[in-house]
Order: structure tokens, then C-alpha cells, then sequence
């Protein structure tokens, strides 16, 4: 059975405050510490389960060995903090004055209906709406949109509603897309 086709989420970065950002990055940081604070004992139940004691043998009798160990971890961590910032500069001095990003073209009517598979007059009259409600089939298809229009703004054309202004007023229009 083919997955069912969900428009892509809208992700937008640059409109998440300072703030939220800092805040997001703290729940990660707790989140992670609680994780590594719940899975350490177990991962050290199972290593001592599985018979390994090995930490009085290498680290306890010899701690010159234990520095030794640490010191090449640290050149090694070095050596590949390196390289990465060799890579960035290698790429920044090839691609620095290389601008390879466009702007995107402008999405026509007809091009954002043929991407969800209705007809364009939906879309049209979908633009003009206050408050939209889509109804999808069971396979993520728009089946229907229904367009709800305050009756005192303006119609998409220009010209002002056939209604008297009411300013709580509003008329539901639906759209069949199929």
C-alpha cells in the first residue's frame, strides 16, 4: 500500500525569537541529561553483567597509563578538529565568491494546484478566504476546502461584498476540488 501523500511541514527558523531559542536548547540540554543520567547505570549493569570489571585493572593500578590513554584521545580529537577546520577554509577560499542560491520562482495559482492535485478555480477562491478548512480523503488528498469570508472586506476582485457590513458577519463557501 503507497504511503499516503502529507504536504511537507512549513519550517521556518528565521521567524523563531532569541528567546525560544535559548529556551528550546535548555529542554534539549535536560532532556539529554536526564537520558545519560537514566541509561549510564544501565549500561554499566550490562557491562558488569557481561563480566567486564576492568576498570580497577587499567585505571586504578596504573594511572600513568590512564593519562597516556587520555592524551591520545586528545591528539587524536585534536587531529580531527583539524581537519574539519582545514575542509571549512579549503571550502570557504574555493567557494567565497561563488553564489550559487537564486531566489526562488514565484508559485502561480495553476502551479500550487497541480502540486495538491485540485482544480485552480479552488485555489483562487481559497486565496480570498479569511479562515480555510481543508478536508482530505484517507490517502492525504484535498478533497474539499471550505472558504469562511467576512462579509465586510472585499471580495478578491475588488469589489466590496454583495451584503449589507456586518462586522460579525460571515458566509461559508464550500469548494469542491474532485
Amino acid at each position: 500500500m503507497p504511503r499516503p501523500r502529507i504536504p511537507e511541514i512549513i519550517h521556518r527558523p528565521d521567524l523563531v525569537t532569541a528567546s525560544r531559542k535559548g529556551v528550546m536548547a535548555l529542554i534539549a540540554t535536560i532532556g539529554w541529561m536526564i537520558w545519560l543520567y537514566l541509561i549510564s547505570p544501565l549500561s554499566a549493569l550490562f557491562a558488569w553483567w557481561f563480566g567486564y570489571d576492568r576498570m580497577n585493572l587499567f585505571v586504578l593500578s596504573d594511572p600513568a597509563h590512564t593519562i597516556r590513554t587520555l592524551m591520545l584521545y586528545a591528539m587524536v580529537i585534536a587531529a580531527g578538529g583539524a581537519l574539519f577546520i582545514l575542509w571549512a577554509v579549503y571550502n570557504w577560499l574555493r567557494f567565497r565568491r561563488v553564489d550559487r542560491r537564486r531566489v526562488p520562482e514565484t508559485a502561480t495559482e495553476a502551479d500550487i494546484a497541480s502540486a495538491f492535485a485540485i482544480p485552480t478555480q479552488s485555489v483562487l477562491d481559497a486565496r480570498g478566504g479569511k479562515v480555510l478548512a481543508f478536508n482530505f480523503d484517507d490517502h492525504g488528498q484535498i478533497m474539499d476546502i471550505e472558504t469562511t469570508r467576512a462579509l465586510s472586506e472585499k471580495t478578491p476582485a475588488g469589489t466590496p461584498a454583495s451584503k449589507p457590513l456586518d462586522n460579525a458577519a460571515s458566509e461559508t463557501i464550500p469548494h469542491a476540488c474532485k
